[in-house]
């Protein structure tokens, strides 16, 4: 009797690794990868504009302080000068180690340092009461949910403009 079970077993087992093989029988000719598409370059310079995805609501206690208004007009304004300080970061790296251009490299880093300046004033209201609702456990809109996403990039955005020389 377990002979019988383990014969079974192992012919249920290479019945299986044929099936999820495909076969062994089929031509050669009908394997073909897929072409492989050129890849394509973008200016560094262009920031990229696309639509700002909006993160799900959390779940939580029901907040005693009702949120300050953020709008999804708002969250792509900030997604954008995220995206222009990305860009002005890339023309410093590329000023500083493709021509030595010191001087352009940390004009650029301080242009950067000035948008997100800005970008931290726009964000000061919704920010504490996220704070404020994170210690609180309390429910939170999607718009804040992506909001904190935005300020994780910006984090290390800021983070690499000041080791860049920006802001200083």
């Amino acid at each position: 009797m377990p002979m019988v079970i383990g014969i079974s077993v192992v012919v249920a087992g290479a019945i299986a690794f044929f099936a999820l093989s495909g076969g062994s029988k089929a031509p050669a000719s009908s394997k073909q990868p897929a072409p492989v598409a050129a890849p394509t370059q973008q200016p560094a310079a262009a920031p990229s504009v696309s639509t700002l995805p909006i993160a799900a609501p959390k779940q939580g206690k029901a907040p005693t302080t009702p949120p300050p208004p953020l709008t999804q007009a708002t969250l792509q304004d900030l997604s954008s000068l995220l995206d222009k300080v990305k860009a002005l970061r890339n023309e410093a790296v590329t000023a500083r180690t493709g021509s030595s251009d010191t001087a352009k490299a940390k004009a650029k880093m301080n242009e950067a340092h000035k948008l997100l300046l800005q970008w931290e004033e726009m964000v000061s209201a919704p920010l504490r009461w996220q704070e404020m609702a994170q210690m609180e456990e309390w429910a939170q809109p999607a718009e804040y949910m992506t909001l904190e996403r935005l300020f994780g990039t910006f984090g290390r955005l800021n983070n690499e403009v000041r080791k860049g020389g920006g802001g200083g």
